[in-house]
């Protein structure tokens, strides 16, 4: 009987993210049921292409933003092919409970390029430094819109104010949020040594730019797909989908007992835009992103596999 050498874990993972679109594509048909807005309607929207390519650009930005502070802390040059293949690492890991398990596989990988332990750890304390500093400022902004555009306006001045003296005092914030936080870190990665990554303030607003680029072409991508159902008032509804993506992915991160923040992230999508649009349709908004973005998850992730599975010998292997 011919042995057809199947790897098991790969296998398991590809086999794990099409049940979740098997699911989330249930789940979608059952829920747009009794909503206007159903998968053919969709499908069928005109402006469903420039969201395929506005989504490209996204996944392109959160890339972007990575290759910028590992280039800087490194001192050497990375390819945009390997950064977006240190991501998948990251993409596919967030699905085990814990959510630290792509993180440290990322960590992994960097000290296979010479980056010592502490520092790779420091790094990527960094990223998610800035991922949460953007998301939040993002969130907070656009719902506070809902409420009232000219407080909005007035926060997102500060928040943009204040961006340059963050950018430059970085050292000392997360300093101190190293020494509050390094007993955690050591059950993560034994060998941590607390420091500190000196990011250049140039680096850091063009990892903070790319972040925030990345904030809003993701949540354009869905109010370009359901547009037909909230242009009646666009400005209001276009608003709360702008919230929902980074405050429901902060809180899906946060959520470490949820896999890939299954559940969380559904949830806090669905209570923002129930704010103003029904209850069906914020469903149908929030199940559509989870299908988004674990296609997203599986293709970069896909391309992390392949990737390492033909780059290992030059890119991993250190004698």
């Amino acid at each position: 009987m011919p042995d057809f050498n199947v790897p098991s874990k790969p296998f398991k993972l590809v086999l794990v993210a099409v049940l979740l679109i098997c699911v989330c594509l249930a789940a979608l048909v059952f829920v747009s049921s009794s909503s206007e807005i159903n998968l053919a309607t969709l499908l069928a929207n005109p402006l469903l292409i420039p969201a395929v390519i506005l989504q490209i650009i996204a996944s392109g930005l959160f890339v972007a933003a990575w290759k910028v502070l590992l280039e800087v802390q490194s001192k050497s040059r990375f390819t945009f092919r390997e950064c977006t293949a240190q991501i998948g690492v990251t993409l596919l890991g967030k699905y085990l409970p814990g959510k630290i398990w792509g993180l440290l596989g990322r960590s992994y990988l960097l000290t296979r390029r010479q980056l010592s332990g502490g520092d790779a750890m420091c790094l990527l304390i960094t990223d998610q430094f800035i991922t949460f500093y953007t998301g939040i400022m993002i969130g907070v902004v656009a719902l506070l819109a809902y409420y009232s555009p000219a407080l909005a306006v007035a926060i997102a001045l500060i928040g943009v104010a204040t961006v340059p003296a963050v950018s430059r005092h970085y050292d000392h914030i997360i300093g101190w949020l190293l020494a509050h936080g390094t007993a955690l870190i050591r059950k993560l990665s034994p060998n941590f040594e607390a420091g500190v990554i000196c990011i250049q303030p140039r680096q850091f607003m063009l990892s903070f730019i790319c972040y925030i680029l990345h904030w809003l072409s993701t949540a354009a991508v869905l109010c370009l797909l359901f547009y037909p159902a909230i242009s009646a008032d666009a400005w209001l509804n276009c608003s709360l989908i702008i919230a929902a993506i980074p405050l429901a992915m902060m809180s899906g991160f946060l959520a470490i007992w949820a896999p890939g923040g299954i559940g969380v992230r559904e949830a806090v999508i669905v209570a923002i835009l129930a704010l103003q649009l029904p209850l069906e349709l914020a469903a149908t908004i929030a199940i559509s992103y989870r299908l988004i973005c674990i296609l997203i998850d599986l293709v970069i992730g896909g391309f992390a596999f392949l990737y390492y599975s033909r780059n290992a010998p030059t890119s991993l292997r250190e004698d």
